[in-house]
């Protein structure tokens, strides 16, 4: 996934449902980035988008779809296991070291 996608699909998984504009200030990315890439994640069917009136005019709001979760929670878990394995290949390498003669 796209690290600004990632991103924002972050935010919606966090925060629920958020405007076009709330996004792109919570991420301080430009409205048409985020505009381009909610369309691209809409298109792949990772979120909805609705235009909701509000005092202020109406506002689109994205929120993640059943799908966008499974694939963010996925991604998520991907990444865990990932670091977690990077962890102990490094832990592993570290064997012989004699951590008593450290100078921190």
């Amino acid at each position: 996934m796209n690290p600004k996608r990632f991103m924002i699909a972050t935010l919606l998984y966090i925060f629920g449902p958020k405007s076009v504009g709330d996004i792109a200030k919570a991420l301080n990315l430009s409205l048409g980035d985020v505009d381009n890439h909610l369309r691209r994640m809409k298109r792949e069917g990772y979120i909805e988008l609705r235009r909701t009136p509000t005092l202020r005019g109406p506002r689109v709001f994205a929120r993640l779809t059943a799908k966008g979760i499974e694939e963010y929670e996925r991604l998520v878990d991907n990444l865990k296991n990932f670091a977690s394995g990077l962890r102990r290949e490094l832990m592993g390498t570290s064997i012989g070291i004699n951590h008593s003669q450290s100078s921190l």
